[in-house]
């Protein structure tokens, strides 16, 4: 909290804060009681207060009145799924709606012991219920961390308070970095905005008194105070189209795949039930051809695929959360995985913020005033709050020794800040090469000679008159060199160094002098850091060829380093950008991933994927861990899941040709869903997997499924059609229980066996767990023949020649499978050799 000076005018009794000649009375549209709520009755008029003290602000009585009224800038739109809604989508999806339908067929006939599967279902839901709810939980928490906040005028102190709580009238403060929370009215200072977010232009708007100022946008350089004009869905950006005012996400191929996956499924399974279930019928009973039917519908649902993959990016988000991560969009853990660029700014990733000044230089100071009072007296003017700022405080001071009568705030695009001081004329006070022009050369050994050694160099000089904001200072003369150091993070070459062991390419983007940065990147240990170029006066052209040639990048503006993004990008790149200043805003909108350090700007956070809310470099690699971990786990579960899909769609349509009656009933495929898919997915998910993901989500799982899913249907041909030569003496019913007693011990032993090549590389928590599942699956066998009165599998005892055929058939599979891949390897090679 802190106290505003005021005089002796300004110190006034808090119930005269407003003009009472001002004090408006406005009764609120009908459009804005629908707004504000249920407390404004169509004759409330609300108390508007258009000439509050800037000083002073607004009182208790009022905020709480303004509460009562729900005249507050409370966030409307909810941030994530509430928690009915998890539940709501974890239980109503195409695919469970479609099993339980079928579970009420099968109900209706009265066969309960195929109703197992919908235990499995359920306990799925739970799983992923539970796993999201407690996401959701970590997430909501976390999030007050890193929450907006505003500074505003109350009682005649300054408080910063969440943003949701502001309340139509009260004065804020902005200064460079903040966003602005409510649409304002500028009382009293200068502002220059970018309101890229809210038009798509990147070119910075000045704002003076009596100007408005847009919610969405925000502060790049100055402050001023303003009175909230508009709270809540009155204000602009909540009028705005979601696709205006919201960050595009990243584009996902895991969700673009599963999309896939359920519109090719939802396509053939309905018409193929309906066939089935005719043929079904035409062959046997109502009770049977229902069963039958099911089994082969439900065998083509991989409905744990979807809650399996929803529960591992909960609990990747989860994970991310604990290590004091913040993922504002699911399915930006799988862009993080896939990154193979990442662009770095400088300043608060590999240096920690943290800036001193080691030296001062003064050239010629035709001046009445020293360097220290000159520069005193600038800041005393700036009242800005950045590093850079603070270590010229605490070398030179902030006093008012000399008048300021116009300031010119710093910005990232200008590259300079200015203070006029009446008749002794600006003080400029910036990169040397923006500030003195031509005359730079004379002073460029000096400023080369310390960037050498990675220190940052500014530049006072004076020029005669008044400089306006965005004029380029001419006619200036250099009174001094400021020399100033950066302080490289104690983590940041350890975790440079996993970036470089785990093939990630690392570039440097920054406005500060390329030598200078350059020299602090070969201190961080980062790879071709002597390859560097300044951007300075460079077309987009120049900027988008030197972005895949280089590696830092000096004197870079806000839009260059979009183009640096966006052409890395265009180069099939998958580039992260790490940021913590408004100056960062649009590469960040432009990177596949973006990452916000806490510290930084709201705006920042605003835009980014992910924030690092402790602000630490070094929580970098596990972020990326955990993103490789959930889409590799993903990957090889989903492989598990997909062979049965796969083997049920071939064995459907291979039984509606040659026109026999489907084999499985559902209960018959619960020993696959539990021992081969389920049990192990949900272990496997949880796993480590700190492997690069490469290629396509569908490619790497079907280069797996359809060879298992095709020796599948081989072998089911083949069981087909030589059962009844190897038991000529069977009836036609007992044949088929003999065939389907073969085909399910078959067909769970290949499942086992992509089990196997999934599992691969083992470890001993993979080794036990596949041990675990083969004897599950003996067990049940055993159970099912000898203990079990009901014999809920359905299974036969097998004589020694259906023993003898049937490991045949087991033994040879995976060899099959084996092959199956390598031919299919071979094809995809010679295909991508001759394109």
């Amino acid at each position: 909290m802190e106290k505003l000076n005021s005089n002796n005018e300004e110190t006034l009794a808090l119930e005269n804060i407003t003009n009472p000649k001002k004090v408006l009375k406005a009764k609120l549209s009908s459009k804005t009681k629908k707004v504000v709520g249920s407390h404004i009755t169509p004759e409330k008029e609300i108390t508007r207060y258009y000439d509050t003290n800037v000083k002073v602000g607004l009182t208790d009585e009022i905020v709480e009145q303004r509460k009562i009224d729900n005249l507050t800038n409370s966030n409307i739109i909810e941030r994530g799924k509430s928690i009915p809604k998890i539940i709501l989508s974890n239980f109503l999806t195409f695919f469970n709606v479609l099993c339980f339908a079928l579970g009420i067929w099968i109900l209706l006939i009265g066969s309960y012991e195929n109703l197992f599967y919908l235990v499995i279902i359920f306990l799925n839901i739970i799983i992923g219920i539970f796993q999201e709810i407690r996401a959701k939980l970590t997430i909501d928490k976390l999030s007050l961390l890193s929450q907006p906040t505003a500074d505003v005028i109350r009682n005649g102190e300054k408080i910063s308070i969440p943003v949701s709580e502001i309340v139509l009238d009260d004065i804020i403060y902005y200064s460079a970095g903040k966003q602005i929370a409510a649409d304002s009215i500028i009382y009293d200072g200068m502002v220059e905005v970018d309101e890229s977010l809210i038009t798509g232009e990147s070119d910075l708007v000045v704002k003076r008194t009596g100007d408005t100022l847009l919610s969405g946008t925000f502060v790049v350089s100055g402050s001023c105070y303003a009175r909230a004009d508009k709270v809540g869905r009155d204000n602009f950006v909540e009028k705005m189209s979601a696709d205006a005012r919201k960050y595009q996400p990243p584009k996902s191929d895991l969700l673009k795949s599963l999309n896939q996956i359920i519109k090719v499924i939802a396509f053939f399974i309905i018409p193929l039930g309906i066939l089935m279930y005719l043929n079904n019928r035409n062959l046997t009973d109502y009770h049977t051809a229902v069963t039958k039917t099911a089994g082969s519908m439900i065998g083509m649902i991989p409905a744990g695929l979807f809650l399996l993959t929803s529960m591992s990016l909960a609990v990747g988000v989860y994970r991310l959360a604990r290590q004091k991560t913040l993922v504002q969009q699911l399915y930006c853990i799988e862009t993080l995985a896939r990154v193979d660029v990442l662009c770095l700014d400088k300043t608060g990733t590999i240096t920690d913020g943290t800036m001193r000044v080691v030296d001062m230089i003064e050239i010629k100071n035709h001046t009445d005033y020293t360097v220290r009072e000159l520069i005193s007296s600038m800041m005393f003017a700036f009242k800005e709050h950045n590093a850079t700022a603070k270590a010229l405080v605490d070398h030179f001071g902030s006093m008012e020794i000399l008048e300021a009568t116009s300031v010119v705030p710093f910005s990232s695009i200008r590259k300079y800040s200015a203070v006029t001081f009446g008749k002794h004329g600006t003080f400029i006070l910036g990169a040397p090469e923006y500030v003195i022009g031509d005359q730079f050369d004379k002073l460029k050994g000096r400023v080369e000679r310390f960037a050498n050694q990675g220190f940052r160099v500014l530049v006072l000089a004076h020029m005669f008159g008044t400089l306006k904001i965005n004029e380029q200072p001419k006619n200036t003369r250099p009174i001094a060199l400021i020399v100033i150091s950066d302080h490289i993070r104690d983590d940041a070459i350890e975790t440079i160094e996993f970036f470089k062991n785990n093939g990630v390419e690392i570039k440097v983007i920054s406005g500060d002098n390329p030598i200078t940065v350059s020299k602090i990147a070969m201190r961080a240990g980062i790879d071709g850091a002597e390859n560097y170029i300044s951007l300075e006066g460079k077309t987009d052209e120049e900027v988008a060829q030197a972005a895949m040639e280089y590696t830092v990048f000096g004197r870079v503006t806000p839009e260059q380093k979009r183009i640096i993004v966006k052409t890395l990008k265009e180069n099939k790149k998958t580039v992260a950008m790490t940021g913590d200043g408004v100056n960062d805003i649009l590469a960040l909108k432009e990177a596949d991933i973006s990452i916000a350090m806490a510290s930084g700007s709201e705006a920042t956070r605003y835009v980014s994927h992910l924030v690092l809310v402790d602000s630490q470099f070094a929580s970098m690699p596990k972020v990326v861990k955990e993103g490789r971990r959930v889409i590799n786990n993903i990957q090889m579960t989903s492989t598990l899941f997909l062979v049965k899909t796969c083997f049920s769609v071939l064995l459907t349509i291979m039984f509606l040709i040659i026109g026999g009656l489907y084999p499985f009933e559902p209960v018959q495929l619960s020993m696959i869903e539990i021992f081969a898919i389920g049990v192990p997915s949900f272990f496997l998910a949880l796993q480590s997997n700190n492997k690069p993901v490469k290629g396509k989500f569908i490619s790497n799982v079907l280069k797996t499924t359809l060879p298992a899913a095709f020796v599948v249907l081989i072998m089911n041909v083949i069981i087909y059609y030589i059962t009844p030569i190897l038991n000529p003496t069977l009836t036609r019913p007992d044949s088929l229980r003999l065939y389907t007693t073969i085909s399910i011990l078959t067909t769970t032993s290949i499942c086992l066996m992509v089990l196997f090549k999934v599992s691969r590389p083992f470890n001993w928590f993979r080794r036990i767990l596949f041990i675990l599942m083969l004897i599950g699956c003996i067990v049940i066998i055993y159970l099912t023949l000898n203990v079990i009165p009901s014999n809920p599998l359905k299974l036969v005892r097998l004589d020694i020649v259906n023993i003898i055929f049937t490991l045949l058939l087991i033994e040879t599979s995976y060899p099959l499978i084996s092959g199956i891949e390598y031919i299919l390897k071979k094809l995809k090679i010679n295909t991508e050799a001759q394109e």
